[in-house]
């Protein structure tokens, strides 16, 4: 598996189910009357929804409505995201996604007054209607409305605020994405996408990998002004919103969102910090396999044992599939179309955004997959994580769009599983202990980065938002000494993040466009941790409770769900057993690894 990667061998998608093209006159038609269809669920529901004699069939009729309007503001809004992120350079993409933009913002402020009045729904109304079974499907959503209701402004002020957000903190989101994406990073006479240079960092050869954290580094610095200043801004924006909104602490909006309870968060967040010996003990060890006197940044993700064996797209595809067939041919069936219709949209070129994600639309339509394949060992296993988002996405297409997707913190949950199914998988085509040993580090260093790194960035978002919410706006430096500090951490004396990586945290996009989204990253890992330990312990018999896990979505909070397939995300010891795991991966590596040495 060493073939080189052939770019015509690596797909694109085909958006045509959504639009045939930026030309295609529905668009057109659909951007007219998104927001005139807006007005006319206005005048038809507004103050109907508080009034005393509310019947749940009225309510059920106007929540379907909503539904359908919602449906078709994500149809336009997707097509124009993954129109825009495939090559961010045209400004036709970018400005058919700012009109979206603003056309569902005029939308929105239309239906705003919506989930202000489910909230407002007197408790004596809610009680008589709740127990209809027509409303059965909308249980959870209800409640979480009723919830949220209490952080709510009036009317207004919440319009205000929806017609303010594209002058304000989403037109410094798309600047962050259109400065980062326009980078060039010249190596040794080749322009190459971040997405491009970051895979430097898994050569085996040190001196290339010096190189590209060199030229990450001072190409980060000569953007880090404007960088700095959008980091700042959103910062700030955060604050006032927050204090409009009566939240206490920066990332209570987001653990309210997730409908996890803080308390849950800090027990996570703690098991993991008293865990970071993993970390170092690991790192010890490929201080010692790697010959190298003292690691640092670029030396993190270095291969080990210098196996760079590379994989073309289509054996990554065969190994995926192959992989979720023996664990369920029901999985594997969901995922084939994500192939064979386009679905995915995965060549690394100039002008594409970095990273990758899945985009679940609606229930009736299939999502999309983006990524930047290059043909490591991490990009199967990013294609496998995606594409476990999307089978997620699929299994729960049963549900209603309000309870589509599952919160932020089962978000990871397929997805997750699906990277063990793969990681399980290469590893039976193994047959020396070097290449074991190599498979083996390459999964806990991604594990690593999901669980400890996630927590760590985590760690630097309470930091820099509480640092600039104290003393305000803040220089490139300030933010750096919190970055270096909570990073650091991670690896004890194993490993000496340099200096030129203080400023590494400006190309990070979540800290940005989500905040405080990252630790779901760490709660999904963790959580697979313990459902697959369970899997190899019972076999089939686990899969069905597993495939009912996704195929409830969102439809009630994360502790519930959980908890209806035998766990308990309050108890550290839950947390714990995630942990355990990952220790025993490195104990085996350690124990693999004094094999080969002798």
């Amino acid at each position: 598996m060493s073939n080189p990667l052939n770019p015509n061998d690596v797909p694109s998608w085909d958006l045509t189910d959504l639009y045939q093209g930026l030309s295609d006159e529905k668009l057109e038609a659909d951007l007219s009357s998104i927001v005139t269809d807006a007005m006319a669920f206005e005048e038809e529901y507004k103050g109907q929804i508080t009034q005393p004699d509310l019947t749940a069939g009225l309510l059920v009729e106007a929540i379907q409505a909503y539904e359908r309007l919602l449906i078709n503001q994500y149809r336009l809004q997707a097509f124009a995201q993954l129109t825009f992120t495939t090559d961010t350079t045209q400004p036709e993409h970018g400005a058919l996604l700012q009109r979206t933009r603003e056309v569902s913002s005029q939308a929105l402020t239309h239906l705003i007054f919506f989930d202000l009045e489910l909230g407002q729904i007197s408790n004596v109304t809610f009680d008589q209607i709740i127990g209809d079974s027509r409303l059965a499907a909308y249980l959870y959503y209800l409640q979480y409305q009723r919830n949220l209701a209490k952080h709510r402004l009036s009317e207004e002020e919440e319009k205000i605020i929806e017609e303010t957000a594209n002058s304000g903190g989403r037109a410094f989101v798309r600047l962050f994405t259109e400065v980062t994406s326009r980078i060039v990073y010249p190596v040794d006479g080749e322009d190459l996408t971040q997405s491009q240079l970051l895979a430097r960092f898994q050569d085996s050869d040190r001196e290339k990998r010096q190189t590209a954290a060199k030229v990450l580094s001072e190409k980060l610095q000569e953007n880090a002004h404007v960088l700095t200043y959008i980091f700042n801004s959103l910062l700030h924006e955060k604050q006032v919103i927050d204090r409009l909104r009566d939240y206490n602490h920066p990332e209570s909006s987001r653990h309210l969102s997730n409908d996890v309870d803080q308390s849950v968060v800090d027990t996570m967040v703690d098991v993991a910090v008293n865990n970071l010996d993993i970390v170092s003990n690991y790192y010890q060890l490929k201080q010692r396999l790697l010959g190298i006197e003292e690691l640092t940044h670029y030396d993190r993700y270095a291969p080990i044992l210098d196996t760079q064996t590379q994989f073309t797209f289509t054996e990554a595809q065969e190994i995926i599939m192959q992989a979720f067939t023996d664990f369920s041919p029901e999985l594997a069936e969901l995922t084939e179309p994500f192939f064979s219709r386009r679905w995915i949209d995965a060549k690394a070129k100039a002008g594409k955004q970095g990273g990758a994600y899945c985009m679940g639309i609606e229930p009736e339509l299939h999502p999309y997959v983006f990524m930047n394949y290059n043909g490591s060992m991490r990009d199967v296993m990013t294609l496998a994580h995606e594409l476990g988002h999307g089978v997620h996405d699929m299994f729960a297409s049963q549900q209603t769009l309000l309870n589509y997707h599952p919160a932020l913190p089962l978000c990871e949950t397929a997805s997750t599983f699906g990277e063990m199914l793969v990681f399980d998988k290469l590893q039976q085509t193994l047959t020396s202990a070097k290449d074991h040993l190599a498979l083996l580090c390459r999964k806990t260093e991604d594990t690593f980065a999901t669980v400890f790194r996630q927590i760590s960035m985590f760690r630097f978002e309470q930091e820099a938002h509480q640092l600039r919410r104290k003393e305000g706006e803040q220089t490139l430096d300030a933010y750096g000494g919190l970055w270096q500090k909570t990073q650091q951490e991670m690896f004890g004396g194993a490993l000496t993040l340099g200096d030129e990586h203080q400023c590494w945290w400006l190309y990070i996009p979540h800290v940005y466009r989500t905040p405080f989204y990252v630790y779901a990253y760490a709660f999904g890992e963790l959580l697979v941790l313990s459902l697959y330990a369970q899997y190899r312990k019972e076999g089939a018999t686990f899969i069905p409770r597993y495939f009912d896990l996704l195929r409830a979505g969102g439809s009630d909070s994360p502790k519930n769900l959980v908890s209806a397939i035998g766990f308990d995300i309050s108890d550290p010891d839950f947390w714990q057993s995630g942990c355990d795991l990952i220790r025993r991966r490195v104990d085996l590596a350690i124990e693999l690894a004094g094999g080969i040495d002798s």
